[in-house]
Order: C-alpha cells, then sequence, then structure tokens
C-alpha cells in the first residue's frame, strides 16, 4: 500500500502543482518558509508519503528555533482509521503547500516575534500521529500505517548540520509537538554535542498527567499511553523506562519525564490545560460537579510543576500558545511570558550565573487558584453557542455568592453580572 501511495501521491503533486504553487505565492515572502523533503526518503508519514520540513534562513547563523507541530494522536488501529477520515491532514503530506505562512515564534516578524525573528527557522508539520516518539517504519498486522515521529526529528537534525546548523538550537514544540520536544531533547543535545551546538527546549501546554477519566465512556490518558507506546513502538529516554521496567508508557507523562531529562527546559502549562480536561472527560463544564473536577485537575498540574526549574503557569482554561500571536500578552504575576523566555534564555548564556542576571523569577505559577482570573487569559468561549462566557456567569458555576460578593464591594447584583473582565477582575483580586 506504501508503494502505491507514494506513486498516488507523486502524480496527485504533478497534477495540481499549479494550483499550489499559485496558492504558496500569496504567502508573504518575508514571512514564508519554504519546504524541504528529507534526505532520508525511507522515513515517512502515516500513511507511506515522503516527511519533510519548512526552512528559513535568518541573520542570526549561531541561533536556530526548530518547532514541532501538534495535533494529538492516535493509539490502535481504530482511532488511527478514525483519525485518517476526520484529519487526513495530520497522517499525510500529500497537500503539503511549497510555502507556510510562520507561527508566531518563528515569524521574522519583530513586532510577533520579538525573541527570535532574526533565528534560522525551522517548521517540522505532524504528520506521524506519534507524539514524536516512534520507531515503526513497517506497518504493524492489520493497520496500514508507520510511526517514525522520534525518526524523522533525527533526520532533520542530520539534514540541518549539512545546510550549516550551528551555534545554539532551541527546539520548541506544543502540544504533543511539546511532548515530543521533552522526548527528543537529550537525543537531540547528544547527537549535536560533537558538533559543537548547543541545545535547549520549551514544552509548550505538552505537559499532560495519567489522570483517571471522569466521563464512563472515556478511556483513561494511561490505557491510551500504553496502547500508543506498543502500537508506536515507542522510544522515550532510555534511563525514564528504566524507573518504571514495567510500565514504559509512564514516560509519555511530564511530571514523570521530566527528572530524567539533562537539556536545559522551559515549560508553558495552563493550569487548567483545556486538552487535559478533554482527556478527562471534562469538554465543557457547566455544573458545580463539573468544576469541581475543573479545579481538582487545576491543582494536580500545580502540584506536578513544583520540582520544574524554569516553568510559566497562568491560571488559564486554554490550550497551546507560543504558535499564536497572543503570546505576547499572556503574563503571570504582571511579567509577559516573551520576558520570561528571553530570561531563561539569557541565564543560559552566562552559565547559570544568576548574580550575573537581574531579570524575572524562574518559576512563575499563578497564585489565584481558580479559573480565568487572569485577565490575560484567552477567553474563554461556551462551545456551544461560540460566544464569550461573562466572568460573572464563570464564577456563580464555580459556586460563588455573587449576590454576597456583589453586596461586599458595594454594588448591586445586576451591575457586577454586566461588569467586563476588566472592570471586575480587580476587584475580585483581594478576595481570591
Amino acid at each position: 500500500m506504501i508503494a502505491r501511495l507514494r506513486t498516488d501521491w507523486l502524480t496527485w503533486t504533478i497534477s495540481i502543482c499549479i494550483v499550489f504553487c499559485a496558492a504558496s505565492e500569496s504567502v508573504t515572502r518575508r514571512d514564508s518558509l519554504r519546504l524541504t523533503w528529507l534526505t532520508n526518503s525511507s522515513l515517512t508519514c502515516n500513511d507511506g508519503t515522503y516527511a519533510g520540513y519548512y526552512f528559513r534562513r535568518g541573520t542570526n547563523n549561531q541561533h536556530w528555533v526548530l518547532y514541532l507541530e501538534g495535533g494529538g494522536y492516535c493509539w490502535d488501529t481504530a482511532s488511527c482509521n478514525a483519525r485518517w477520515r476526520r484529519r487526513p491532514g495530520l497522517m499525510s503530506s500529500m497537500r503539503w503547500p511549497r510555502a507556510r505562512r510562520a507561527p508566531a515564534v518563528l515569524s521574522a516578524d519583530p513586532v510577533i516575534n520579538p525573541l527570535w525573528h532574526t533565528s534560522n527557522h525551522v517548521l517540522l508539520p505532524y504528520c506521524s500521529s506519534d507524539m514524536w516518539a516512534g520507531t515503526r517504519i513497517e506497518p504493524r498486522v492489520n493497520s496500514n500505517f508507520t510511526f517514525v515521529g522520534r525518526l524523522i526529528v533525527r533526520s532533520v537534525l542530520t539534514d540541518l548540520l549539512q545546510i550549516g546548523l550551528a551555534g545554539r538550537l532551541l527546539l520548541i514544540g506544543s502540544s504533543a509537538g511539546g511532548t515530543g520536544v521533552m522526548l527528543n531533547a537529550d537525543a537531540a543535545r547528544r547527537a549535536l554535542r560533537p558538533y559543537g551546538v548547543r541545545v535547549a527546549a520549551i514544552a509548550d501546554s505538552g505537559w499532560f498527567l495519567d489522570r483517571p477519566a471522569k466521563a464512563k465512556r472515556s478511556s483513561s490518558t494511561d490505557a491510551v499511553a500504553r496502547l500508543g507506546h506498543s502500537f508506536w513502538r515507542g522510544s522515550p529516554p532510555t534511563s525514564c523506562m528504566r524507573e518504571y521496567p514495567d510500565k514504559p508508557w509512564l514516560c509519555y507523562f511530564g511530571y514523570r519525564l521530566y527528572p530524567h531529562i539533562r537539556t536545559p527546559l522551559f515549560v508553558f502549562q495552563y493550569l487548567f490545560d483545556s486538552a487535559q480536561l478533554t482527556a478527562e472527560g471534562v469538554r465543557a463544564p457547566r455544573t458545580r460537579a463539573q468544576w469541581d473536577a475543573v479545579h481538582q485537575t487545576g491543582a494536580a498540574l500545580r502540584s506536578s510543576l513544583k520540582t520544574v526549574r524554569a516553568t510559566f503557569a497562568p491560571a488559564c482554561i486554554a490550550h497551546g500558545a507560543l504558535a499564536r500571536p497572543e503570546w505576547l500578552a499572556i503574563n503571570v504575576s504582571g511579567v509577559p511570558l516573551p520576558r520570561a523566555i528571553s530570561c531563561w534564555e539569557r541565564r543560559l548564556e552566562v552559565g547559570g550565573n544568576q548574580g550575573r542576571v537581574r531579570c524575572a523569577p524562574r518559576r512563575l505559577i499563578e497564585r489565584c487558584s481558580w479559573p480565568q482570573c487572569n485577565g490575560s487569559c484567552p477567553r474563554l468561549r461556551d462551545p456551544r453557542t461560540g460566544e464569550e462566557v461573562a466572568l460573572a456567569a464563570l464564577l456563580q458555576s464555580f459556586g460563588l455568592d455573587v449576590r454576597g460578593a456583589a453586596a461586599a464591594m458595594g454594588l448591586d447584583a445586576r451591575q457586577l453580572a454586566r461588569m467586563s473582565r476588566a472592570e471586575l477582575l480587580p476587584l475580585l483580586a483581594p478576595h481570591t
């Protein structure tokens, strides 16, 4: 099947090249990345089409940013077949354009990307559905898909060395890509050390927990990781698997994997991560019991970050930040995310000597314990209507006595209910 797919893919590519060539020209030249196929053509997407990456050379040849895309995963034949029907673009390169617009942290625009706009930018599209951990080159019996995410990362690094990779490589990923960063950071550091390339990593929203599902028809994250690890022939770091010899799939969960990561790592994680909540079966909380479950997840995420040396954790219900323009506005205790990351990078350059760096704290975890209490959070919307959820209504669903809170502030309850987030948050802050 793979050989036939490759032939069909080449025929299809030739037949529509004119369409996509024209479409790719519409991507702004300054902020576009160009497609390059992997030198090792034996490494493919799930469906057997060639894997590759998007690249743009910057003016700072000593700093490279490699971004691993996310997009969920599948873990057995049924879930992969369903993924193929719903989201084939995450399992195939068949429709990849010749150029792509850069996500925020790969932008060449200093307004969008004040930290790394001069760096060399590499976007690694996600088409392996395996959290960038798989090494299964040949499909399993009863499956038409390969899973070689870990091998793709390794091959991209080899190709980048050929075109001048030098200085520092910053490995960044969001969601499944954030997990992929943690799974591949040490291997990348070891592979590039002989060439004098230093590696650091940022995991965005990839810090998942192995908590039980709250919905009866949802599979636990632990069960899904167990199936996926076998299905992909996953390869987490060896030292972590030695700690969990009977349950190596536990190494896909951030707090279990983190003690085994030697590469400098910055962890960005929303305390009420919406993907984690969805995995636990709390997709659209409305009742007091559901909001209690949200609070429990938030408390568990907060606790799991207690040993992380560099972390930024706003109290928001959201998922993924660094690929989006709004990453500039997110802050904790008044410190914007770009400033926190910049301080972390500066500490790496001075060898960890804090005496030379007067900057933001290494650990910025929201003190407020209720969701959306941070005014810089992405807006929470009702999944049924798409409309923004009013903060007063949100607090009432948590069990807050809105009438009593209004009286304590000298307001009418209806007046409080009509207040915007910007007006209400400063009034509530002293009471939280």
